[in-house]
């Protein structure tokens, strides 16, 4: 069975520490300042048996933080109500804790019958009690129990043992993780941490990385009720050592995990509710305390389209902390006030994802509280991902992320990207209406560059490969070299533009080795910039013309006549000087220049300094 802990919450002096050392025979005071004071300040933690263990927590109103810290942990309360005081604040507000933190099992604890001698007092606490816890808990039991006399710790313990036995209800999740609660050093031993395992499984030898800081150690060892054992798994409590690390690196509030894709993060969205009846509001970007785990960090809560929340009214929103934090999706939280110190409320973490190019008034309120409705949401909302990113984004593991993308009717492309239909006909539609569009402006072009199309397209270029190779696939675009077409796209050339090429290509052959550029044919012909670039592109298409430069053209039948008189330089001489090649070509250092250079790229000549010599293309 899984090892299952119980926490207690209640009112300060209610007898917490007392109950669970009658039921365990620890006290878990440990402190000094515990020892004098008479309170627990801290975490106390005991064993009911191997597999149950009880972490006794604070009641006073000034360490309600460290409270929360342990119940974070625990999988069943046992809420503590002294007879003699009754409810009192404390007890509604770990109650509250408790609801917000989705404890779905409790037992109620009456303690110190032996003090009332009235039974009708007790029966009306009792009845206050299940008042109160009416609508909170799956079920409830009560106890009434008395540490001087022993009366109903038998009971109590039987009543634990049997709730326990029932206990199936642990989340499942493959990754290893675990909330510190505690670190110390022990000698000869180095750094030790403890906690109760959330998820996953660890093993002795195991490597696993520290946060938010990500650092990465091994682990040495680890021990379960004081005895060295090799691995623990979710719901154990377990003191792990670990190794090369120094004690200041890890604190409460810090994770173990064995995911190295785990990151810590400043911002995440979340889905809140204010419970406490006497706040009737909280206000948009009010600064909180988020207790997450065992971490407390100050925070400030963006509400989305709205200035103020009301009490018992659930909205999404963006919580923006003052320091990292590594949290998952469906991690619970606490809201407490920054001051005076309360809890407010609580919430649930749905996403760290935050969607770049995005209004967040377009997603945020939107997202669905099913992790797996919201997993298709994000598909949706966010650009395409490879499964493997987001396994790491919602930090479920790859196995139930096929699982979800064959439920949800999503696809994987060969590379692994995972999109819908939706999104897949979007990019496809972004692609067309561009490329036609290009088609409309330029109709003697063959094609548009891939860079300019993505650009234009406005997609990622993971994505956008993906798009391209399926729609072409499909025989909705054509490739031509570096450049894309509609299928359908076919120039047509009217009478009186193919008049004006047959001048163009003419008038290109006279130039000989001259280059010519789009302002010369432009004055030349009487046409517009763009129309000449239309022209050229048709010749370019055709084989005819070569494009020299950024915006110099040689008709093809000058290029082979130039790279014959390079081959024959070349028989009688082992270098080319700039002086040599205006001689043979008879081009002025304006246009020598940008052809040698041309010849370069060709693979004809090979630049050493300020000479050439013969290339490998030669």
């Amino acid at each position: 069975m899984s090892h299952v802990v119980i926490g207690t919450a209640g009112h300060i002096d209610h007898g917490k520490t007392s109950l669970v050392k009658a039921l365990t025979g620890t006290d878990t005071d440990r402190l000094i300042d515990e020892k004098k004071r008479g309170m627990t300040i801290d975490l106390g933690f005991a064993f009911l048996n191997d597999n149950i263990t009880i972490i006794d927590m604070p009641g006073h109103e000034k360490f309600v933080r460290n409270m929360v810290a342990g119940v974070s942990n625990i999988h069943i309360a046992l809420l503590v109500v002294a007879v003699d005081d009754g409810i009192m604040p404390q007890t509604k507000e770990h109650l509250q804790i408790l609801q917000i933190l989705n404890i779905s099992t409790c037992i109620i604890v009456l303690t110190k019958i032996d003090l009332i001698k009235d039974a009708e007092w007790v029966d009306l606490v009792e009845l206050e009690v299940q008042e109160m816890t009416r609508d909170t808990f799956e079920n409830i039991e009560i106890v009434r129990t008395s540490v001087q006399t022993n009366e109903g710790i038998d009971q109590l313990k039987n009543l634990l043992l049997k709730q326990i036995a029932f206990k199936n209800d642990i989340k499942k999740n493959d990754f290893f993780r675990l909330h510190i609660d505690r670190s110390f050093s022990m000698t000869g031993f180095g750094t030790v941490v403890t906690g109760t395992v959330l998820s996953g499984e660890l093993n002795k030898g195991d490597k696993i990385f520290v946060l938010p800081d990500n650092i990465s150690t091994k682990v040495r060892g680890i021990q379960r009720h004081g005895e060295e054992i090799n691995t623990v798994r979710i719901g154990d409590r377990a003191a792990i050592n670990l190794t090369n690390i120094e004690l200041d690196k890890v604190f409460r509030g810090s994770q173990l995990t064995a995911s190295s894709s785990t990151i810590s993060v400043n911002q995440f969205i979340a889905s809140i509710t204010i419970t406490n009846q006497r706040i009737k509001e909280i206000k948009h970007r009010q600064r909180v305390r988020i207790h997450l785990g065992t971490a407390e960090v100050f925070a400030r809560i963006y509400f989305i389209g709205q200035k103020t929340l009301n009490h018992n009214v659930r909205t999404n929103v963006l919580v923006k902390m003052e320091k990292s934090l590594c949290v998952f999706q469906e991690d619970l939280f606490v809201i407490r006030s920054y001051s005076p110190i309360t809890t407010l409320g609580g919430g649930i973490v749905l996403t760290a994802l935050i969607i770049k190019n995005l209004p967040f008034k377009s997603w945020v309120p939107l997202l669905e509280r099913d992790p797996i409705k919201r997993f298709y949401q994000l598909i949706n909302y966010s650009t395409p991902k490879f499964i493997e990113e987001w396994s790491s984004i919602t930090q479920v593991h790859i196995t139930d992320i096929f699982k979800w993308i064959k439920d949800l009717g999503l696809f994987i492309t060969e590379n692994e990207f995972v999109y819908s239909e939706d999104m897949k006909k979007e990019s496809t539609q972004n692609v067309i209406r561009v490329l036609q569009s290009f088609h409309d402006n330029n109709p003697l072009r063959n094609g548009m560059g891939s860079d300019v199309l993505k650009q234009q397209s406005r997609i990622d270029e993971g994505w956008f490969l993906e798009i391209l190779s399926m729609i072409e696939k499909e025989g909705l675009i054509k490739r031509l070299g570096s450049e894309y077409a509609l299928s359908s796209h076919e120039i047509k050339i009217s009478d009186e533009m193919i008049n004006l090429y047959e001048k163009l290509e003419k008038k290109t052959i006279q130039n000989g080795f001259i280059p010519i550029t789009t302002k010369e044919i432009s004055g030349q012909f009487e046409l517009s910039e763009k129309k000449c670039l239309e022209l050229l592109h048709v010749l370019k298409n055709q084989k005819k013309l070569v494009k020299v430069n950024i915006d110099l053209w040689m008709h093809s039948k000058n290029i082979d006549r130039l790279y014959l008189l390079n081959k024959n330089h070349f028989q009688s001489n082992n270098e080319l000087d700039i002086s040599s090649f205006k001689s043979y070509t008879g081009l002025t250092r304006k246009f020598a220049i940008p052809v040698l250079e041309f010849c370069d790229k060709q693979g004809w000549t090979l630049r050493m300094g300020n000479l050439r010599i013969k290339g490998e293309n030669l």
